[in-house]
């Protein structure tokens, strides 16, 4: 089977929800590649060893300041980023838009959606300009209507939005793409008792493809997104769902 490889040496790329199933799988393949990676995400300790070619901050991603104290940490170690990657999202309580509170709604929309916009405004400074790249996470929910997930959906769809204009603007020198994940075998879709959010089964039916994304399947196609064989490609959405939703 013919197999896609990217060299990323010299390259210093940040990735915001580094925690995460994704994240990790996407630190893994940006440093096999070569890359020079700072991680970032809201928990005290990384769940990816740190070396030499990784290093992690602790970083509420609501916390301008906190960002703000990263970005000069990572300008201390290199004068720009050739890549930024923003992973963040949850949803804790799945409820209707009629039975959710502000509150709720808040927590969940804020770290899907705001997050982004804020990483983005802390680290774009710092983006070498020349074919240098941002790829932020949707999800499939931003395009079809699911019950109990008003607060993620919303999220979901802004960061499409935001993506787009986002690449609008700084265009030529920076691209900006999002992708669009159907489920994936994270941690994200478990509940705490180990016991999946949906039918695993019913859903694999649906998808021509026949089974979940791995984790790894999603962060190949971002770090193609951050390559130079995506060096024309702005402003685009992929979505990756093994064909349960063709657009």
């Amino acid at each position: 089977m013919l197999k896609a490889e990217y060299r990323t040496e010299k390259y210093y790329v940040v990735v915001v929800g580094a925690n995460s199933g994704i994240g990790q799988a996407l630190l893994v393949q940006l440093i096999d590649s070569g890359a020079t990676v700072f991680g970032i995400d809201i928990q005290k300790g990384s769940k990816t060893p740190q070396t030499e070619h990784y290093t992690y901050f602790a970083v509420d991603p609501l916390d301008r300041d906190a960002f703000s104290m990263a970005v000069e940490h990572i300008a201390g170690q290199t004068t720009c980023i050739h890549g930024l990657v923003n992973l963040s999202g949850t949803i804790t309580q799945f409820k209707s838009i009629e039975t959710i509170s502000w509150e709720e709604w808040n927590e969940t929309y804020d770290i899907s959606f705001k997050s982004c916009f804020n990483a983005c405004k802390a680290f774009i400074p710092l983006l070498k300009t020349g074919n240098t790249a941002i790829v932020n996470m949707a999800s499939g929910l931003a395009f079809i209507g699911q019950k109990n997930y008003g607060p993620y959906s919303a999220a979901k769809a802004a960061v499409v939005s935001f993506s787009k204009t986002l690449a609008a603007e700084l265009a030529p020198n920076i691209r900006v793409n999002s992708v669009a994940p159907g489920a994936v075998d994270t941690d994200f879709i478990y509940k705490e008792d180990g016991s999946t959010r949906f039918n695993k089964d019913t859903y694999k039916q649906l998808v021509p493809l026949g089974a979940l994304a791995k984790a790894q399947e999603i962060s190949a196609v971002i770090l193609f997104l951050l390559s130079d064989a995506a060096s024309h490609i702005t402003g685009q959405c992929l979505h990756i769902n093994g064909g349960a939703g063709m657009h």
